[in-house]
């Protein structure tokens, strides 16, 4: 590879927008445009659909997203019933997939330099495959809560096994909190160079412009999630609002967001008497119309029982607004006494105090000082600095 020349990096995302949903894996399609700014991206993506949606086993659709070259793959799960042996064809369909995807973008960008993998452990081996077979190097960059000593979600011996293979062969291993490579590491994942980098925020967060706030004279907060309540805890806010509705007028919630418990959410707040005058359901909100609601909040609220590190709290703080939030995952590493407050996860309690404080405006935040921080440490241009040191570096190894 010439000097002049840009490296060239293929992107190998488990988790990706996608048709069906445009939200899981925004955040690494946000990675991918802030690297394009310094390499030459190109991304791969594979999802299974089932017999009855699609006539192709594999769908093929090219497309350049926000200027970077994408390829998604749809593909047909095997129609078999037999346990094991539809474990092993759905793998086969899986790994068949990205090999089609990948050669037909090296057809469009005449190869990669290096691959990055995100979210393990399948496409680790395609990693492992390219580095013994073509010399290619791979970075991974894992944003799976399963590691975490909550979930208990990484089981298995082969899957340990070979995991623990993947990341030792890995140029670097990146996770969004130092929290999750901790994690990562209990789990005897190895690896000599974990970097922790952030989520890349979207520009349309720092192009928002101040503008004045509606629900006059009411503080509003706003809650941003994908309505999964085991892990959210959205019935725990709604608690925390009754209490607050049994006292006082002088507040308004907005929850945005969709997901699996969202009915069972929305008939929770009527069976606790909850109505238009103390919070109201948005559904999903994305691109503008996202911003726009979280500008217009007074604070965020995460009220999770377990997490890594959303990204709405970047998105809230590159807005100036403060953020309280539960003590979990690597939430802690971002969210302290000058851009929020944090408090024990399930203390309703806890949260009541915080959120009257606030309201009572006995803890205030320079919202300024808030906003300017965050658009230094997670713009793209400062993301896309480190993701061309780390491809530099894995190169020169």
């Amino acid at each position: 590879m010439q000097e002049q020349d840009k490296i060239k990096v293929l992107y190998l995302p488990r988790w990706y927008p996608n048709k069906f949903d445009p939200m899981p894996g925004l955040f690494i399609q946000r990675h991918a445009e802030a690297a394009s700014l310094f390499c030459d991206i190109s991304v791969v993506y594979v999802h299974a659909v089932s017999n009855d949606e699609q006539e192709k086993k594999y769908d093929i659709q090219n497309s350049t997203v926000n200027g970077v070259p994408t390829i998604k793959v749809y593909y047909r799960n095997p129609k078999s019933n037999i346990p094991i042996v539809t474990q092993i064809s759905k793998a086969v369909r899986f790994y068949r997939a990205n090999l089609v995807g990948i050669k037909e973008m090296n057809k469009n960008t005449n190869g990669f330099d290096i691959l990055h993998i995100h979210i393990l452990s399948r496409l680790g081996l395609l990693g492992l495959y390219f580095k013994w077979f073509h010399g290619k190097p791979f970075l991974i960059s894992e944003h799976w809560s399963r590691y975490l000593s909550l979930t208990g979600n990484f089981n298995g011996f082969l899957r340990k096994f070979t995991t623990r293979i993947v990341v030792k062969d890995a140029s670097a291993v990146t996770t969004v909190t130092q929290n999750l490579a901790n994690a990562m590491l209990s789990h005897n994942l190895k690896n000599d160079n974990y970097v922790v980098l952030p989520n890349v925020i979207s520009p349309g967060f720092f192009e928002q412009k101040t503008t004045e706030k509606k629900n006059k004279g009411k503080t509003n907060i706003v809650h941003v999630s994908c309505f999964e309540d085991k892990s959210k805890n959205i019935s725990g806010i709604l608690n925390v609002i009754k209490l607050l509705a049994d006292k006082r007028q002088d507040f308004h919630f907005t929850l945005v967001g969709d997901g699996m418990d969202f009915e069972i959410i929305k008939n929770l707040a009527g069976e606790l008497g909850l109505g238009d005058n103390e919070l109201n359901f948005t559904g999903l909100l994305e691109g503008k119309n996202l911003v726009k609601e979280m500008n217009n909040a007074d604070a965020l609220l995460i009220f999770s029982n377990y997490e890594n590190l959303p990204v709405v709290i970047n998105e809230a703080f590159s807005l100036g607004v403060p953020v309280i939030a539960t003590k979990v995952g690597g939430i802690p590493e971002v969210v302290n006494s000058t851009n929020g407050i944090l408090i024990d996860s399930g203390d309703e309690t806890a949260l009541l105090a915080a959120l009257e404080n606030i309201l009572d405006g006995k803890i205030k935040f320079d919202n300024a000082k808030i906003k300017e921080k965050a658009r230094i440490d997670f713009s793209m241009k400062t993301i896309g600095k480190q993701l061309f040191k780390l491809y530099t570096n894995a190169l020169k190894h």
